[in-house]
């Protein structure tokens, strides 16, 4: 039937190589439900549509375009339909059980998860598992919040896997390398080198030393804690921190490009805790804490003395 539609919509029958590739690529597609939804989909994205009559199609009288163009055509579209259509359900078929959650230039997003909360700041790709069985997360790059209030969670890198068992801990990836920090529960975390454990709340910095990968570990305080975890909630928390870094920090969550026009203003120090959701106002905040000038427009905002 699916080939006798074919050879309808266009008109001309059917070789025997693309009868026998046509019917190999619909046995393969239907043998799941969620391939076949897939192949539904594809079809009607490309407006490959039946006619309103399936009983008959009149031949179409184009005289002015050379008979093989038809043949050419879907001796064309069909493996190359059929390899888009492989290569979606590949792609579909590896992470069938995972869901993608990306961020770009926005606010932090939490998301209910087992027993706790996954927090994706902004510009972050990680894969989380949709089967509540599972609690493998893959990290791609950004950073990650987890609030696990009981069970046990498991996140991946391409050099890292960490384990936490009631933890609170952040992870960021960057072309820098690894940052961990750990606020609470029991984090274990597994590189080639062995097996390490954290019980108490701890900063690491992971870095790659041929082919190992290495730990430099210091305690977090109380006010660590608060101001690492500040995020999470959409505010930014600075202590004793100059421009300079203060924009870098807040620029992942705006599209305004920030600029210092004075170089004498970078190390300028900056203390207090400003909404990530409102560049105008944190802006203007810091104009008054260092008594300089800034010129805000719909694209950038420029700090100037």
């Amino acid at each position: 039937m699916a080939a006798h539609w074919v050879t309808q919509q266009d008109a001309q029958s059917l070789t025997g190589k693309e009868r026998q590739d046509f019917e190999a690529w619909l046995a393969q597609d239907v043998r799941n439900f969620g391939a076949y939804v897939r192949a539904q989909a594809f079809f009607r994205h490309l407006n490959y549509r039946a006619s309103p009559s399936l009983s008959h199609v009149p031949a179409r009288n184009t005289p002015s375009r050379p008979p093989r163009t038809a043949t050419i055509s879907r001796r064309r579209f069909l493996p190359l339909a059929a390899a888009s259509i492989g290569s979606l359900m590949l792609y579909d078929t590896a992470r069938d059980q995972t869901v993608r959650l990306e961020r770009g230039h926005e606010l932090p997003r939490n998301y209910a998860w087992h027993q706790g909360v996954i927090t994706l700041d902004a510009l972050t790709t990680a894969y989380l598992p949709e089967a509540t069985s599972s609690d493998r997360i893959e990290m791609i790059n950004g950073r990650l919040g987890i609030q696990l209030h009981s069970g046990i969670v498991s996140v991946s890198t391409d050099t890292l896997r960490l384990t936490g068992t009631a933890a609170d801990f952040d992870l960021t990836r960057s072309p820098q390398g690894l940052r961990l920090q750990h606020y609470a529960g029991t984090l274990t975390w597994q590189t080639p080198d062995g097996q390490h454990q954290l019980t108490t709340p701890t900063a690491v910095e992971f870095t790659q030393a041929g082919r190992s990968l290495q730990a430099t570990c210091r305690p977090l305080s109380p006010d660590d804690i608060i101001e690492q975890t500040a995020w999470r909630q959409g505010t930014l928390v600075l202590n004793d921190t100059t421009l300079q870094n203060a924009l870098a920090r807040f620029a992942p969550y705006t599209r305004l490009k920030l600029m210092i026009r004075d170089p004498h203003l970078s190390g300028s120090r900056i203390s207090g805790s400003f909404a990530l959701a409102a560049p105008e106002d944190f802006a203007l905040s810091i104009a008054r804490l260092i008594r300089c000038r800034v010129e805000i427009s719909n694209r950038s905002i420029a700090f100037t003395a």
